[in-house]
Parts: structure tokens; sequence; C-alpha cells
């Protein structure tokens, strides 16, 4: 389960960046009209770019993450991966019900939730 639950945050990573560069990112950097916050657009370009990369870049972490602890398979990780589960369940309802089901981040978000959900409950048996 875990593994699925890594592979479907890689997904989500992948498509996130490429996806949200193309359709969002890139639309958004090209208006003149961003604000400069007191350092000038390039900044804020870059802001905008970099957090947008960050997401995934941490998505990726932890999707890492999820294979170590697979392989571990310990106890210890059961807390780890309650978190992890919270984590995606927050976000997924998040993505269904402030974009009214239109986003679908919610897709992969809640069954990664449900994955490391369920095997936390394996390892703390």
């Amino acid at each position: 389960m875990l593994i699925i639950a890594a592979a479907l945050t890689v997904l989500v990573g992948l498509f996130h960046s490429i996806a949200g560069e193309i359709r969002l990112v890139r639309p958004l950097l090209a208006r003149p009209d961003l604000p400069s916050l007191g350092h000038g657009p390039w900044y804020v370009r870059a802001l905008i770019r970099t957090a947008w990369h960050i997401t995934t870049l941490v998505w990726l972490g932890i999707a890492a993450m999820l294979v170590v602890i697979h392989r571990a398979s310990l106890a210890d990780h059961a807390p780890l991966l309650w978190i992890i589960s919270a984590v995606f369940a927050v976000s997924g309802l998040a993505a269904l019900i402030f974009s009214r089901a239109k986003h679908p981040a919610w897709l992969a978000f809640l069954p990664v939730s449900a994955f490391t959900g369920w095997e936390a409950w394996l390892m703390a048996a």
C-alpha cells in the first residue's frame, strides 16, 4: 500500500509541476500588473515559480519517505504515517470542497491518506 501511495504522490507532483507551470504559472507571470513587493517584478516572478515547484519537491520527499518506511516496516514509523495520512486527508478534503470537485487533486490525495492510514493502523496493531 505504501508503494502505491508513494507512486500516486510522485504522479501528483509531476502533474502539478508540469501542468501547473503551463496552465497557471506561465500565464500568471506574463501579467504586467504583478505587484513588486518592494523588490521588483523579477522577485515576484521568482517567488511564485519557486513556491509552486517547492510543493512538488515536498511531495517527492514524502514519496521517498513512504518507500523507506515500507522497506523498514517498523511499528515505530506508525506515527509518521498517521501524520502523512492526516495531511493528505486535509489536503484532499480541501481540494474536494473548495474546488467543488473540479480540481482533481482529491482523487489522489484521499487514496494516499487511506493507504498510509491503513498501513499505520496495521503497524500499530
